[in-house]
């Protein structure tokens, strides 16, 4: 009891932001952070939490079933913790499914990093965030999808609102969602303002790669502020029965477009990829998977630019093995419905909408009990 009572004290310490002289000046959260921590990579098991400092600090993840009983976790490599650099990846693992988890995360400045001495400066701690891990075998999942926001504020605004609306265990940005990124600052900036809009620090998300985002200055930094499954920018996992497998299209135009100065190598990036998909459409998750959806920026069936790497490289492969309950994507700016067959497709298409409110689209796939239903949504919440 004496111990708890102790435990119980020093929370509200850092909460009320007491100065001590043990653990140096406690700051407002927002003096240290960059901004909210956001979810990557929630499993049945675990879940990624990914944040950035303001400075170099160690940090350290609290979480628990409640916000008393807290066990830490941090990011560490090869027995060391990662502190040279200001974005933080910090895996939770032993996760109970199907259970409610709280968390938060503490930083403390590093003023100076020697070899046989250490400096540490001001801390802070950031208020608590929820979510749920998902069941292994849940009968009820739902996954909202959302392609080329490119940034455009009103219609972050609009798709945020409404996904507040729609219960939801997993949002997905299926590229273009972010646009050019000129620096990492501008990088972190706009991921954070779909993060706070969608409240990505309790929501569990997933961010495919388009074309724009590998786009300028900082596009190759990009990958390093997300975690995902397999660590590459494509990949397969399994939620609630219903296997996901997402690819990374690359590029809309041929690696030796001069604009690309000779800085691109998508041919081989696809290549890698169909010796992925050869393995993943005969694999035993992908068979046991009840329902399967496969979501990728460029459209397989239904691009209209003239270069279609994909669509020749993949193709015939997807049609011999794949066995997908439905195929969403984006690129063209113009929401479109492909029934099975009328491109040559297997299985429908969902080509999501452009930027603007007046064309924007949210895909909606639920899976209820045994049977699973896809609606497309516009930015006013009717359906198309």
């Amino acid at each position: 009891m004496k111990n708890m009572i102790v435990k119980a004290m020093l929370t509200l310490v850092t909460s009320v932001g007491i100065h001590s002289a043990a653990a140096g000046e406690v700051v407002a959260d927002s003096v240290l952070f960059w901004h909210e921590p956001y979810l990557q990579n929630v499993a049945s098991d675990g879940a990624t939490v990914m944040y950035q400092t303001r400075g170099l600090c160690t940090t350290a993840v609290e979480f628990g079933t409640d916000t008393v009983d807290l066990r830490s976790a941090r990011q560490l490599l090869a027995g060391q913790e990662v502190v040279h650099d200001l974005e933080h990846k910090v895996r939770l693992d032993s996760l109970t499914p199907g259970r409610t988890y709280f968390y938060r995360v503490r930083a403390r400045e590093i003023l100076e990093n020697h070899a046989y001495s250490k400096k540490f400066g001001r801390e802070a701690v950031t208020p608590f965030y929820r979510f749920t891990v998902p069941a292994e075998n849940s009968g009820d999942f739902t996954v909202i999808v959302l392609n080329d926001l490119h940034n455009h504020r009103p219609t972050i605004t609009a798709m945020a609102d409404l996904a507040s609306r729609i219960p939801h265990d997993l949002i997905v940005f299926n590229g273009d969602c972010l646009s050019e990124p000129p620096s990492r600052e501008a990088a972190v900036n706009e991921l954070h303002y779909l993060a706070r809009a969608f409240n990505l620090a309790e929501n569990p998300s997933l961010f495919i790669r388009g074309n724009h985002e590998i786009r300028n200055a900082y596009s190759s930094g990009m990958p390093s502020l997300f975690d995902r499954p397999g660590g590459k920018t494509y990949g397969a996992f399994t939620l609630a029965g219903i296997r996901f497998v997402t690819l990374d299209c690359g590029e809309d135009k041929p690696d030796d477009t001069w604009v690309y100065y000779g800085l691109n190598d998508f041919t081989a990036l696809r290549n890698e990829q169909l010796d992925f998909l050869r393995r993943e459409l005969t694999s035993k998750p992908y068979r046991k998977a009840r329902n399967r959806v496969l979501l990728h920026h460029i459209p397989v069936w239904g691009n209209t630019d003239k270069y279609q790497p994909c669509t020749e490289l993949w193709g015939d492969e997807l049609k011999r093995h794949g066995r997908f309950d439905v195929n969403v994507c984006g690129h063209t700016h113009e929401y479109n419905y492909i029934p099975v067959g009328a491109e040559g497709n297997p299985w429908p298409v969902i080509v999501g909408g452009g930027p603007g409110p007046e064309n924007a689209t949210m895909t909606v796939i639920e899976k209820r009990g045994k049977n699973l239903t896809v609606r497309t949504l516009r930015s006013d919440g009717t359906t198309l």
